[in-house]
């Protein structure tokens, strides 16, 4: 069944529900980031996640949620690591995943632990161990994300993982996992292979190269996608970050051009650069990023701002220090604070479905194929006859056809 996503439509057929958040003391707000910080510059030390704003300058944390470091959920990392604790969304942005030691051992170098967890926070706040798996001592745990809220994909040194597996599959050295679009990419710093690649599922799949990559080195640290507009609802602009030291350090940019990531050229930094996380901004972009190397203390979390669009040469700007985080402490990966979903509603067929996001419209077609085109009248997607349609627009105006009857949808 097909699924996708219209926030409001004119279409009389349809259902429009909006979902609320919880006043829960430790509810994440709307559009926040989340940022992992790590206790102490160790091998064995605990960690937390913090709340931020994406705006305010020099902030304290909106709120701290310390990750159990006793019982079963217990939870242990490596602070002193330069590529461990990445961060990542799950496709439907209702999770904060990350990996750690599944452990309360306070003594010796974390990495010897084989017992590894999946754990996650939702939006209010609550902390859950997805699984867990048994990877490879010596070598490092990195980040995790899902599809579906139940299967995860996790990268590791040695290879990539799922729910209680004990050996890697494929093999691979793996950093970030992230989900964009319901597909889940991956990032190696492998100088044999392009950076960012695809995995079509959870266990034995091939390591997909984006088409036009070249190939990777050890100083890439993290990436994100956004889904720019220029080409409908497809994820359009890459950006890669990378650092040689907690000085020195670059972005690359690239845009999928008919089936090709195009290189927009590239910019040098003087933060380094760990965790990426990136949003849409007006025909440009918003990045959000950790600076150092992943393994240095008092670090900061960056907004940097690339005024540039869709296949055009990267133009960073405005670089503002949203947060410090204290002498001994580090901060790692980054991603978007979880929001609200898979609230459950009833369309007027009485069939039961989930909602996807804070404004979301669900509807049966009628017994005709149905066609989604934007403004200037590109065809973005079409549909069979009683598909349910979730489709993931960005802000604008669109048109909806159904046999010959063509309707205006506003998307806001």
């Amino acid at each position: 069944m097909k699924k996708n996503t219209i926030c409001k439509s004119a279409l009389a057929a349809l259902l429009v529900l909006c979902s609320t958040s919880a006043s829960a003391q430790q509810t994440f707000g709307s559009g926040n980031l989340a940022v992992l910080l790590a206790a102490a510059s160790a091998n064995n030390t605990t960690v937390s996640v913090l709340e931020l704003d994406k705006v305010t300058s020099n902030q304290t944390a909106i709120q701290t949620i310390a990750i159990p470091a006793t019982g079963t959920d217990a939870i242990r990392v490596s602070g002193s690591a330069s590529s461990t604790l990445y961060a990542a969304n799950s496709n439907d942005g209702s999770l904060f995943c990350f990996t750690g030691h599944n452990s309360e051992t306070t003594s010796g170098n974390i990495n010897a632990v084989v017992v590894r967890a999946v754990m996650a926070l939702d939006k209010s706040g609550t902390i859950t161990k997805k699984t867990t798996y048994s990877g490879t001592a010596g070598n490092q745990t990195r980040c995790a994300s899902t599809i579906d809220n139940t299967n995860f994909f996790i990268g590791d040194q040695v290879g990539l993982f799922t729910n209680n597996a004990t050996a890697a599959d494929p093999a691979g050295n793996f950093r970030g996992i992230k989900a964009f679009g319901g597909t889940m990419y991956a990032f190696t710093a492998s100088a044999s292979l392009a950076p960012v690649g695809t995995f079509a599922s959870t266990t034995g799949a091939t390591f997909t190269a984006l088409p036009g990559l070249p190939l990777g080195s050890s100083a890439m640290q993290d990436f994100c996608l956004i889904s720019s507009g220029a080409n409908g609802t497809a994820y359009d602009v890459l950006y890669i970050l990378s650092a040689r030291s907690a000085t020195m350090g670059r972005i690359d940019k690239y845009s999928l051009v008919s089936g090709t990531w195009t290189p927009n050229d590239t910019v040098a930094t003087t933060y380094g650069g760990f965790g990426l996380v990136a949003e849409k901004s007006g025909t440009g972009a918003n990045l959000y990023l950790t600076t150092g190397t992943g393994a240095t203390v008092a670090n900061q979390v960056l907004k940097v701002v690339d005024a540039a669009g869709y296949n055009a040469t990267i133009n960073i700007s405005g670089n503002t220090s949203l947060y410090t985080a204290t002498a001994g402490t580090i901060l790692k990966g980054i991603a978007f604070a979880p929001k609200s979903v898979n609230n459950s509603v009833t369309n007027p067929t009485n069939k039961t479905w989930l909602m996807d996001g804070n404004k979301v419209t669900f509807f049966v077609l009628p017994s005709a194929p149905v066609e989604i085109f934007s403004l200037t009248g590109s065809k973005l997607a079409s549909f069979e006859p009683a598909d349910v349609i979730h489709l993931n627009l960005q802000e604008g105006i669109y048109f909806m056809k159904v046999d010959s009857k063509t309707t205006k949808i506003f998307v806001k």
